[in-house]
């Protein structure tokens, strides 16, 4: 396994031309191809002094040669930092705009929710089958939408440091079924069975119920958008001395091995997701780990391709 992640960390530092474009810089601005430029000139640099000591007695040799050595780190140190704060400030830009872009796409999804919610309240008798049929599909797009645009503003305040935690006591196992009632009428569609076991116990949690409610709601919907029909998605939860530790466990398509180092990083789309025609957007997990860690508990997660997949999250119960 570490020998996997060594060459994977090998490929991706050696691939410049891949790394310049995911960047969106040159490939001598890369950060590898400057930090190999450098490390030659280090090695260079060494036997530069090296043979200069050897022939040559005088300490001007050596002042010259230090300096020189000096010079040139410094040179090319300026053009790593000047990469670096060149992708930084992209990066901020880039999620600025996000925030700014998902707050004004607010504004008119609420309006037309409410056009929808007043055409429906208003003449709910004059509309032809197939008229509330098109209404229907409106409002699913629009509801899609408004989702999307909160998972962006999510990933903005994410990447700002700046996701605000309404922490409050819960409990655990209300949010989870609250997540099962949510999720209900999508599994019974997807002909997927939905089960679910809570402990006797009270598993008591200082959280923030709005944010552990998406948590659940983009845990569930994975399993069972990705399980075939006539599948299962089990939802187990066990209390252990200090915290409580929730399992979701399907019998999907699994993800593969390959991509499973991705599966948390903003807008990775498993291959899977393409063969199964499954519609998203590559955000739920990375939001689902970084609310579950802000909230001082970790999740992870067990798959095997065309067997399924367990994702699991514990949280720190209130002590009594």
């Amino acid at each position: 396994m570490y020998l996997h992640k060594f060459r994977k960390w090998a490929y991706e530092g050696l691939n410049l031309k891949k790394q310049a474009e995911d960047l969106n810089i040159s490939v001598w601005q890369s950060p590898g191809f400057l930090f190999i430029v450098m490390g030659l000139i280090i090695i260079a640099a060494m036997w530069g002094i090296y043979f200069a000591l050897k022939n040559y007695d005088s300490p001007n040799v050596l002042v010259i040669s230090e300096s020189s050595v000096v010079v040139m780190f410094l040179t090319i140190g300026s053009f790593v930092i000047s990469s670096i704060e060149q992708v930084a400030r992209a990066n901020k830009m880039k999620t600025e705009f996000v925030s700014i872009a998902s707050h004004q796409l607010k504004t008119p999804i609420a309006e037309i929710n409410w056009q929808i919610e007043l055409l429906l309240s208003k003449f709910p008798g004059g509309l032809s089958e197939k008229q509330q049929l098109l209404i229907g599909q409106i409002a699913h797009s629009s509801q899609k939408m408004a989702r999307l645009v909160d998972d962006l503003l999510d990933v903005a305040r994410i990447d700002q440091g700046r996701l605000a935690l309404a922490k409050e006591e819960v409990d655990l196992c209300t949010l989870v079924n609250e997540a099962i009632i949510n999720q209900r009428p999508f599994s019974i569609v997807s002909g997927v069975e939905l089960k679910s076991s809570c402990p006797v116990t009270s598993s008591k949690i200082l959280v923030d119920k709005k944010r552990i409610g998406v948590v659940l709601d983009n845990l569930l919907s994975n399993a069972i958008k990705y399980t075939e029909r006539q599948g299962v998605v089990e939802v187990f939860m066990e209390t252990k001395e200090s915290s409580v530790q929730v399992c979701i466990r399907d019998n999907g398509v699994g993800i593969p091995r390959n991509e499973q180092s991705d599966i948390f990083k903003k807008f990775f789309r498993s291959n899977n997701s393409l063969k199964n025609n499954a519609d998203g957007t590559g955000l739920g997990l990375y939001i689902a780990k970084n609310i579950i860690e802000q909230s001082g508990g970790k999740l992870w997660f067990q798959s095997i391709e065309n067997i399924g997949s367990e994702f699991f999250f514990s949280l720190p119960t209130v002590k009594s």
